[in-house]
């Protein structure tokens, strides 16, 4: 039992599938399955627990802000301090979840029949986005990139043909070449910054040039649990082992596989959060 947060850690860290909202719920979920199996905790143990798994991503603010809003919540002095951190953890996750589906509801109105849509990398409320629109019966296509080195968009376009959604798979490298084609730009988020910028998967500000060389627009999808205090000078952008790329073995080449870049808003036509739409450029 002991070992078993270190598994929800080594799962948090070595997620290469999940966008930053699915991986918080993910990781609530599985620490209050944790938690409910344990005795009692501490308060400086859950603050512990805390810190370390805001720390295991640091690209991606949504599990910190999550793990923040249910510290703030709890009552130490509480007779049953086990009852309300476990309640209070699941109030916390369903507020996330709330959040995140209010964002794929307006975002849906952004999808207009027979609209093409260009994503890059996964994120879960893209995909419910893409459901959204969906149940009411707009016909849209949707171009998906590889989005290497996870391939992440292979899982995504997997997902929409099972959906019975008409998508294409380009390589991350063909986006400028299909931009002429594609009528909107819909982007997840990792952090949103408060320097006018916002963190993504990498290739996403190739995405956003491409967009705004052909004038297409391209709105992020993002809650307030994506709000980050940090500016882009600031942020971690997290690397992953360069042993995913395919080097040639016995040469001595250097190589760098970083998984996350800062995009500025001015690339950006508006964000998309629990409140609605909001423009961003002029």
């Amino acid at each position: 039992m002991a070992d078993h947060f270190d598994t929800i850690l080594s799962d948090l860290k070595n997620n290469r599938e999940s966008g930053a909202t699915s991986l918080a719920l993910l990781t609530l979920s599985a620490l209050n399955d944790y938690l409910a199996e344990m005795p009692v905790q501490s308060a400086d143990k859950i603050d512990s627990f805390c810190d370390a798994l805001t720390a295991a991503r640091p690209s991606m603010i949504a599990l910190g802000n999550a793990l923040k809003r249910w510290q703030q919540r709890l009552e130490v002095a509480d007779i049953d301090f086990k009852q309300q951190y476990l309640s209070q953890l699941v109030a916390v996750y369903q507020q996330l979840a709330d959040a995140s589906e209010q964002v794929a509801e307006h975002a849906a109105n952004l999808i207009k029949p027979g609209m093409t849509v260009l994503t890059h990398s996964r994120s879960s409320q893209v995909m419910a986005l893409f459901e959204q629109a969906l149940e009411q019966y707009r016909a849209f296509k949707v171009i998906v990139t590889v989005s290497a080195p996870g391939n992440e968009g292979l899982l995504v376009a997997s997902q929409l043909n099972r959906l019975g959604i008409p998508v294409t798979l380009i390589t991350d490298a063909e986006m400028g070449l299909v931009m002429p084609d594609v009528d909107i730009n819909i982007s997840g988020c990792d952090s949103w910054l408060t320097d006018h910028h916002f963190v993504n998967k990498t290739g996403t500000l190739l995405q956003a040039l491409a967009a705004q060389h052909f004038g297409k627009p391209f709105w992020v999808l993002a809650d307030s649990f994506k709000n980050s205090p940090q500016t882009s000078h600031e942020v971690v952008l997290e690397a992953m082992p360069v042993n995913e790329l395919p080097l040639p073995e016995d040469d001595d080449i250097a190589a760098k596989n970083v998984y996350f870049e800062t995009i500025s808003t001015r690339l950006v036509t508006g964000r998309v959060d629990e409140h609605g739409l909001q423009v961003l450029q002029p």
